[in-house]
Formats: C-alpha cells, sequence, structure tokens
C-alpha cells in the first residue's frame, strides 16, 4: 500500500485547517449576523484566504524585524571600525 507523499499531505493539512479556520469565522459572522445563511460552501476559501492574510502579515512583520537587525548590526561594525581607526578600542 503506498503513503501519500509528502507534498500531498502537506496539502491535505493546509486544506483541513482551511476548512477548520473558514468554519470559525462562519460561525462568528452567523454568531454576529444571524440573517445571514448558506455560508459553509464559502468556508474553505475564507480559511485559505485567512491562512494566506495571517502569512503576509508575519512575513511582513519578519522582514521589519531583519531589516531593522541589520541596520543595527551595520551601524555597530561601522562603529567598531571607527573606534579602530582613532585607536579608541
Amino acid at each position: 500500500m503506498n503513503s501519500p507523499d509528502l507534498l500531498t499531505q502537506i496539502f491535505g493539512f493546509l486544506s483541513t485547517t482551511a476548512r477548520y479556520v473558514g468554519m470559525g469565522i462562519i460561525g462568528l459572522v452567523q454568531y454576529i449576523l444571524p440573517s445571514v445563511k448558506g455560508l459553509d460552501a464559502l468556508a474553505e476559501p475564507i480559511g485559505f484566504l485567512s491562512l494566506l492574510t495571517i502569512f503576509v502579515i508575519l512575513t511582513s512583520a519578519a522582514r521589519k524585524i531583519a531589516l531593522i537587525i541589520l541596520l543595527v548590526g551595520w551601524a555597530l561594525i561601522l562603529i567598531r571600525l571607527l573606534l579602530m581607526a582613532f585607536r579608541i578600542g
């Protein structure tokens, strides 16, 4: 019996996670707006959009943090070079 390959498992996990996230969001929308019905067909698309939004927010934040770390690193290198040039350090 063949087991599914890694890519199939990853997509299955993402699909299941998106469905659960989407159902949670739909439940929240129906709690706030009880007159809205028939959103179950949108559970997976809403879930995927939610996961992508979270991914973009996290990568954007990580990019900003990485940029700050790089700038601080270069500033420290420059300070060290100046200290060495003036024989202070």
